[in-house]
């Protein structure tokens, strides 16, 4: 099927900007890591990467409903082009730190937020409406694809061509990502922009009467600090008592997004057989029961194999929140209630995450996968007594109430 030049242009820097913010997302907690010898630097910037989520989630969709797509497009990809073109400098003159990549990370994934959330709406407009459903499908296998390579690509590329060369290669992408966005320019009309509070604080009451979506909110808050815990420890074990090098640490994560990838094939099929409180409440058991195996000295493979298990039990309560939250939201509130839960999802992330680093460097790595199981067994019990579902069974309600 064929798409106009518009699509085709826009897709490419998307995907541009996805494969560098994988590939540096991958390379620079590594990079802090031999900056600083120790795991509380690595933590500290994947910690910082989610700050932009928990700031700016719930702005940057107001902000874009109030200058045309391209335009925001353009101004977006020529900041993250200037960015890393600026660590680029940074790492030929020899001048990186770690407060220096805490603060690009914060940069560079809050105008990466900005450019996915105004590329949703800039598909609509430059894609025939009959084509929209074929647009999206080709939109998220590419994102698919580029999630599960790019650990492994980045490290590979950090065997090849170490730190400068893997920064100097994004530079350039995000350069021509951002010298392509110039030639976007769709129709579009803006339409009135709404008062920005009074809008906002309606989708805060909308999020807090659906006390369902609630309570999954509050168990995400938990699982996610969880995950961000055990994915620190997952890399500071290969990295120090694994002693593996930078291409085998990518090949384990890439397992994830394979596995994520097989999960979502059998996940909506699953949730509508079990019911969604049971797709939602049972893949925390395991995940939390999975966690503890690495705190054996598994080889290679085993570790590969929890990468995959992890990334395939992680996508059915993910989609199990996501779809609640479509299934239980009008469209027009849609936006403000993504925004507001997208930005509490991540709220526990650095801090669990740092803390994962300062233990990792006090000789304490199985204490911090023992809090990630921990969290993932109260994020259970929090739904089994709080939120009042008991222990789900299977066959339940398979869509919201």
């Amino acid at each position: 099927m064929r798409y106009g030049s518009d699509f085709s242009t826009a897709l490419f820097v998307i995907a541009a900007i996805a494969l560098a913010q994988t590939v540096l997302g991958f390379t620079l907690p590594l990079l802090a890591f031999d900056i600083s010898q120790s795991g509380t630097g690595l933590a500290l910037i994947k910690g910082a990467g989610f700050i932009p989520n928990i700031l700016f989630a719930i702005f940057i969709g107001v902000i874009n409903d109030r200058i045309t797509k391209a335009r925001a497009f353009r101004h977006y990809t020529l900041g993250l082009a200037a960015i890393t073109a600026t660590l680029c400098l940074a790492a030929l003159t020899e001048h990186l730190s770690l407060p220096g990549l805490m603060l690009f990370m914060v940069i560079f994934n809050a105008l990466a937020y900005a450019t996915n959330n105004a590329q949703m709406t800039l598909l609509r407009l430059t894609v025939p409406h009959e084509q929209l459903s074929d647009a999206t499908g080709l939109s998220s296998t590419v994102f698919s694809v580029i999630s599960t390579v790019g650990p492994a690509v980045a490290g590979l590329a950090l065997i090849t061509l170490g730190h400068t060369g893997v920064i100097a290669a994004c530079a350039g992408l995000m350069l021509t990502s951002a010298a392509l966005s110039r030639r976007l320019n769709p129709p579009e009309e803006l339409p009135p922009p709404k008062p920005f509070w009074p809008s906002l604080i309606e989708g805060w009451h909308i999020l807090r009467a659906n006390r369902e979506l609630v309570m999954m909110t509050v168990v995400i808050v938990l699982t996610n600090a969880a995950a961000g815990a055990f994915d620190t420890a997952l890399i500071l074990k290969l990295k120090t008592a694994a002693a593996t090098n930078d291409f085998q640490i990518g090949v384990v994560l890439a397992f994830g997004g394979v596995g994520a990838i097989v999960g979502s094939r059998f996940a909506a099929p699953l949730r509508r057989m079990m019911g969604y409180r049971a797709a939602f409440f049972w893949p925390i058991w395991g995940l939390g029961a999975l966690y503890l195996t690495i705190i054996a000295d598994l080889p290679l493979w085993g570790f590969c194999l929890v990468s995959f298990l992890d990334g395939w039990l992680a996508l059915f309560f993910a989609i199990g929140v996501w779809s609640y939250r479509q299934e239980s939201t009008s469209a027009q509130h849609m936006g403000r209630v993504a925004g507001l839960t997208g930005a509490i999802f991540k709220i526990g992330m650095p801090p669990i995450i740092i803390l994962a680093g300062w233990l990792t460097d006090a000789g304490a790595l199985p204490v911090v996968v023992m809090i990630s199981s921990a969290l993932m067994v109260a994020s259970g019990l929090f739904l089994v007594w709080v939120a009042g579902w008991g222990w789900p069974r299977f066959g339940g309600p398979t869509t919201a109430r």
